[in-house]
């Protein structure tokens, strides 16, 4: 018997594994040629617009086309989502933020059509950032060692030249023939002989070759799947004495109530109240002294709070003092909205003033979240979960708003003397708004002509953006309007 079933051992042929090898990588390999012509065509030599959307949005689907038979319902239709969600910030414009937007919201798109579980989506799409890279090495690599190893031997070159001499001398034979005979093709033929070919533009050339190693790991999430899974192994350790212990932290909290006692009092009698200021100290500058460095304190307090909770267990005292520094952390937090608004109205808008104001509001909410996590005696998890959908959320809104628009709207409307300087060196979506206020010659109120916002006029429909399309129409508008008598 053991020597009559010496074939049931017998290992797979290395070949016959590296020939199915090709054939189920031959129909991608045909896919990314074909995608990267699609790239070619949507992306080289053109101004980012719809063409960056559209063109991902693309390739995530022919992944997903790829992985559909291994993918529930579920998780299909989370893709599919998750992609459209992802690059809407590109359709309504191209910048840092929706290509960053895009970057992470594809990363999971991609972790997902690699089959990981909701629980390892966010840890794969982190390790897509360097796994997808290696992939696209080793294949590329393996494609260069199987070319490579291609040999042929003497019996097969006699086949190959008893299959094809004959049907390649007789068709040369026969097309001759119709040359001759059709001078229509002759034309044709010879005008396409006559084609300056000149020798690749090796820019273009390096594109291609970063399309490929972006487009190929989208083509083979399966074989990253274990990778993308892959975990630290848990490391048993004894947890020993730091600097943060329950004693610290009680005389902490106690120092912590003081000092902001003093600061929430001063901050009701001078801003909230009539106090009379120091010489030389105006209301907006005590505004502005203290409206980004509370915004920090408040940012540390936070940081704190997360850190102390596991000596707050069992501790009424502690968790009193932890509730009522919090609640003046939040005191804090809206006295700097306060001191934003004041210098706001003596000094204008600016993007980073609106984007301070978000990030107290931000803040201020987090604050809460830790206030009833601590409260209720939930685990950190479920705020810092929370915190961190609350801002995923927020910055995917500001993808859509125009700081740009609202900074010009609010200081050419309250401002007696705006700063044009700044307007001026803004982008095109202060245009409608100085539009409105100074007409058709508002060029005329910016000092220099290199300062000067100008509208995009895309050249063709991949150069297009939502937001741009909607200036343009504004613009246009008001143009017809001051035109009717």
């Amino acid at each position: 018997m053991q020597q009559d079933g010496w074939w049931l051992d017998d290992p797979v042929d290395p070949v016959r594994r590296r020939q199915a090898a090709r054939r189920r990588d031959g129909g991608k390999a045909l896919l990314l040629v074909a995608l990267i012509a699609l790239g070619d065509v949507l992306v080289w030599d053109t101004a980012p617009g719809i063409n960056l959307a559209l063109f991902a949005g693309v390739v995530l689907m022919v992944g997903l086309g790829l992985a559909w038979p291994r993918l529930s319902v579920r998780a299909r239709f989370a893709v599919a989502m998750g992609g459209v969600l992802s690059l809407l910030p590109l359709v309504e414009l191209v910048q840092p933020l929706s290509v960053l937007i895009a970057l992470v919201g594809l990363s999971l798109c991609m972790a997902a059509v690699a089959g990981l579980s909701r629980a390892d989506v966010l840890r794969g799409a982190a390790r897509l950032w360097w796994v997808a890279p290696v992939q696209s090495v080793s294949d590329g690599a393996g494609c260069v060692r199987s070319v490579g190893e291609l040999s042929l031997a003497r019996s097969d070159m006699r086949n190959i030249a008893l299959t094809w001499v004959v049907p390649v001398a007789a068709s040369a034979l026969f097309a001759v023939l119709i040359l001759a005979a059709n001078p229509v093709l002759d034309r044709w033929v010879a005008d396409v002989l006559s084609l300056d070919v000149s020798g690749p533009e090796w820019g273009r050339v390096w594109f291609w070759g970063v399309l490929s190693a972006a487009i190929w790991p989208a083509l083979v999430t399966y074989r990253m799947r274990e990778r993308l899974r892959a975990r630290k192994p848990v490391r048993m350790t004894v947890r020993r004495p730091g600097l943060v212990n329950a004693g610290s932290v009680a005389r902490s909290l106690v120092a912590f109530n003081l000092l902001f006692a003093v600061q929430t009092g001063m901050d009701v009698l001078f801003l909230y109240g009539d106090a009379t200021l120091p010489d030389g100290i105006s209301p907006a500058t005590y505004a502005h002294r203290g409206a980004y460095p509370l915004l920090a304190t408040a940012l540390l307090a936070g940081l704190f709070a997360v850190v102390a909770q596991p000596f707050l267990a069992g501790k009424p005292m502690l968790r009193g003092l932890m509730l009522l520094w919090l609640t003046q952390t939040m005191a804090l937090v809206v006295a700097s909205m306060w001191r934003l608004d004041l210098y706001v109205d003596a000094f204008g808008l600016t993007r980073l003033r609106i984007a301070a104001h978000i990030w107290m509001w931000l803040v201020a909410i987090g604050l809460g979240l830790v206030v009833w996590q601590i409260w209720k005696d939930k685990p950190a998890s479920w705020m810092m979960l929370r915190s961190g959908a609350l801002g995923a959320a927020v910055l995917y809104a500001c993808a859509f708003y125009s700081f740009d628009g609202r900074v010009a709207a609010h200081n050419l409307s309250v401002a007696d003397a705006p700063d044009l300087a700044l307007l001026c060196r803004s982008s095109e979506d202060v245009i409608p708004a100085m539009a409105a206020t100074y007409g058709p010659s508002w060029r005329a109120a910016c000092v220099s002509f290199y300062d000067m916002p100008e509208v995009f006029e895309p050249a063709d429909w991949r150069e297009w953006g939502f937001r741009n399309w909607r200036t343009r129409n504004s613009l246009r508008a008001m143009t017809t309007e001051a035109a009717v008598p």
